[in-house]
């Protein structure tokens, strides 16, 4: 692999992984506001009327981005599950559900959308596009994230469409480690891989200073 396209794709992994610890932060004061009721606040989001659902506008292009679905619950608080979506390989990276004041919410669209714009995407659509990256994933034996169960709780009742959509790169896959993935976790997905494609079966990037 070309070294330009390496860099690239190492400084892709890095801004994901930026977002990532940005909204985790944010998460944890969320958790602490909710007191414990994450199940409870879930349930009663998807009872409540959709606010925003998006996708990351380059997620089919880079490779990695998030989805989310908002629903403005009746206490006037906007609730949110968040999926940061590796559609060339892992599906499901990160899942989780947070509350937020509505000035908080625009100001993590706002933050998002200038690192990496957010679209409109149909509900329906979302929650395929969610499901089909992890039977992707899936099918590799990685499984995604362990709060993806709950946070896709939030689309209630809507039904998933029947959009397809590529996975992989070039017709395999390509697993991308992120800056925080330690050489253990690189070591167990490309083990699993290689267990169920071959070594030739799949690409990948690591990240050298971590990894032997």
């Amino acid at each position: 692999m070309a070294a330009s396209q390496s860099q690239r794709l190492r400084r892709m992994a890095e801004k994901a992984s930026r977002r990532k610890a940005i909204v985790t932060e944010k998460r944890k004061a969320d958790t602490v506001m909710m007191g414990g009721r994450e199940a409870r606040q879930i349930s009663e989001a998807a009872r409540s009327p959709i606010k925003a659902c998006v996708v990351a506008d380059r997620l089919f292009a880079d490779g990695i981005g998030w989805v989310l679905l908002a629903r403005t619950l009746p206490s006037g608080l906007v609730g949110v599950s968040f999926f940061l979506v590796d559609i060339w390989c892992l599906g499901v990276k990160d899942a989780f559900f947070a509350l937020n004041t509505p000035q908080t919410f625009a100001d993590r669209m706002a933050t998002s959308n200038e690192d990496q714009p957010l679209v409109d995407i149909d509900p329906s659509v979302a929650r395929k596009l969610l499901h089909d990256a992890v039977a992707y994933a899936g099918s590799f034996g990685l499984a995604p994230s362990e709060g993806f169960a709950e946070a896709e709780a939030i689309f209630g009742d809507i039904p998933l469409a029947t959009e397809k959509f590529p996975f992989g790169k070039d017709g395999k896959p390509f697993y991308v480690s992120g800056p925080n993935d330690s050489a253990t976790r690189i070591r167990r997905i490309l083990d699993t891989l290689v267990k169920r494609v071959g070594e030739g079966g799949f690409d990948y990037v690591v990240h050298v200073d971590d990894f032997a």
